[in-house]
């Protein structure tokens, strides 16, 4: 899945959908049809869990009950068409839901300067690298998206999914309304608080 950029620098291209047919035969048992669909939409449901509860190894479980519950459910699912907001909806409530289990056991903390850096693709040491080839660049780069990461991690929960779903997943206004029940209206009101609220977030943090 490739990155191109968009109000964080990291907004996720859509992954190609897969046919109706496919849907189908994974609503028969086909094996073949449910590995298409998890080589599909694998690494967006792993963001969107990345995003809503910040750590890699939680993300990754967290997609494999995902699309475990695919293959157990999917056979309800009356219309192909809306799988991907099937599937979406599905992978926000697990979110929820694990976010709601580790606040309660006070899993979330403030790290320090010295620890490694989470990201998607692992965790990548706090160093400066040596300017040569440019790495400095991309180290950057990274540095952004953990900062963004964490003040996501600041904001209500209601509107980091705005966030995550509007301006890192590049949904609709009218998606993201019949996945969390809202007005167009009332979306954009709160994902306008969301943004102003990730931005003091932010600027404080690099004062």
């Amino acid at each position: 899945m490739s990155l191109r950029e968009g109000n964080y620098g990291f907004l996720m291209e859509h992954p190609p959908k897969v046919g109706k047919e496919v849907i189908e035969g994974c609503k028969s048992g086909d094996q073949n049809a449910f590995e298409k669909i998890v080589l599909a939409y694998q690494k967006k449901v792993f963001n969107i869990a990345f995003r809503m509860i910040g750590n890699r190894e939680e993300a990754k479980e967290l997609s494999q009950e995902v699309f475990l519950s695919v293959f157990e459910s999917i056979s309800g699912l009356r219309e192909a068409a809306k799988f991907e907001s099937w599937l979406t909806q599905m992978t926000l409530n697990r979110c929820r839901n694990r976010w709601k289990f580790l606040k309660r056991r006070h899993y979330f903390k403030t790290d320090s300067l010295n620890d490694p850096i989470a990201t998607e693709d692992g965790e990548m040491e706090r160093r400066i690298y040596d300017s040569s080839g440019n790495p400095e660049t991309l180290l950057e780069k990274k540095m952004i998206r953990e900062l963004i990461q964490r003040g996501l991690l600041q904001l209500k929960e209601d509107h980091r999914e705005l966030i995550v779903l509007r301006d890192l997943q590049g949904f609709s206004y009218e998606e993201i309304g019949r996945l969390v029940s809202l007005p167009e209206g009332t979306i954009k009101s709160r994902l306008h608080r969301a943004r102003m609220d990730l931005k003091e977030i932010l600027e404080r943090s690099v004062h």
